[in-house]
Parts: C-alpha cells; structure tokens; sequence
C-alpha cells in the first residue's frame, strides 16, 4: 500500500503569503529477488548504454560519462525482454500510480513514461535540479536497487534552503510532481549505488520527441490492473 506524505507550508498570515501541500508517495517494491535481478542486468547493461551518444545528465552533475547522459536515448522498459523482471516492476509502478493519485483524489491519466536509470559510484552525488515546470509538468519518480547509506533531498517551494529527505531503501518507490527540485547526498561506499528514475507525460499535451516514451497508462491498463 502507497502513503502519502505531505511537503506542506506554514498557514499563510496575510493575503500575499506563499503557501504550498505537495503530495509525495512513497511504498516498497517487496519483491527482493527482483530488484536483485534488475540491479545485477542494469550493472551488466552500463557498457551498452554508455556506447550511445550523450545529450546531457539532466543538471544531475554527473557528466557526460554516465547512463544518465544517455537518459533520452533508450527506455528502460523496452528492455523487459532481456530481463523479465523489468516488465514486472512496470506493473508494480503501475499499480501504485494508481493507489497514489485515488487516494490524492486526482484523475488517471492517459500516460507516457520516459525512464532511466542512474549508477553512482565512490565520491558522486546527485547535484540539484527538477524535471521541469511547464504548464504540461505531471509526476516524475525514483526507484532506489538497495539499502544505500544515502538520502534523496527534496527542497520546499520558495524556500530553497529547506529541504525534506527520504532515507534511500531496497525497492523504494517515490512520486513526487516534476517541478520539485530535488538532490542526494554524496555516495561514500565502495561498492555501486544504482536508482531508476522516470518522468510520465500526458499524451493528450503529446510527448517530447527526442525522448524515448514507453505507454504507461490508459483505461485500458488500469482496468486490468484492478481486475488482476
């Protein structure tokens, strides 16, 4: 079951004053042996991706030499062929998209998504930036493959000295709207820490072109998903 939790603002003490309630959700993909078998794939796929042209790491800072450079040039569920398991964290994020806009009483969406994945090693972390802020801004997400000694830092709208974290767990699951800014902490182990990351795009407003986009919602798929 998804929770959601709230990035709210003080009650505002005059007409002009800010004010915010951001929705995050937040679950665990208990599927260990899945997560296991997505992270060792990933790990063994780095050098394929890397082989593809970079365009930019997304303000991440983490360069041209990295698979989140290359974040527009493959789709991560296009590779659920060569490991299934893939296919079934698809559904799980599915799922729990559902859950999480019916319990913020928010409309399913007719969706894209564009994801990714990012590997970290000794020494990096994730500089801040957002996915966007446009009129056409939906929900953006991550995916964290282990019980990493790191947080992800959201920070609060108008306020960007203040921040929310999120402790980084195995399988753990966040949706949070794509304009939050958000970063992590520096990665001090010695072995590779790896998250997936996602922006879902609303097909009706069409979808950026460059970027390859995977169909991740219609009333189609949320009908299968309840029945199932």
């Amino acid at each position: 079951m998804i929770q959601i939790e709230k990035m709210e603002s003080s009650k505002p003490l005059n007409s002009y004053a800010p004010s915010w309630n951001v929705p995050f959700g937040v679950t665990i993909w208990k599927d260990e042996a899945g997560v296991d078998a997505v992270t060792s794939f990933l790990l063994e796929k780095e050098r394929d991706i890397l082989q593809q042209k970079p365009s930019n790491d997304g303000g991440t800072g983490l360069g041209d030499y990295s698979v989140t450079a290359r974040f527009g040039s493959y789709n991560l569920f296009d590779l659920g062929k060569e490991e299934p398991k893939i296919n079934e964290l698809k559904k799980f994020i599915q799922k729990s998209y559902i859950e999480f806009v019916e319990q913020d009483e928010t409309p399913i969406e007719d969706l894209q998504i564009v994801c990714w994945y990012n590997i970290m090693r000794k020494g990096e972390k994730i500089d801040t930036h957002s996915h966007g802020a446009s009129p056409i801004t939906y929900l953006s997400g991550n995916i964290h493959l282990g019980n990493y000694n790191t947080k992800t830092f959201y920070k609060f709208p108008y306020e960007p000295d203040i921040e929310m974290h999120v402790q980084n767990k195995k399988g753990q699951l966040t949706f949070f709207p794509g304009y939050i800014q958000h970063r992590t902490d520096e990665y001090t182990e010695d072995s590779t820490r790896l998250s997936i990351a996602f922006d879902l795009w609303i097909q009706e407003h069409g979808t950026p072109t460059p970027l390859k986009t995977v169909t991740f919602m219609n009333k189609d798929i949320a009908d299968e998903i309840r029945s199932s």
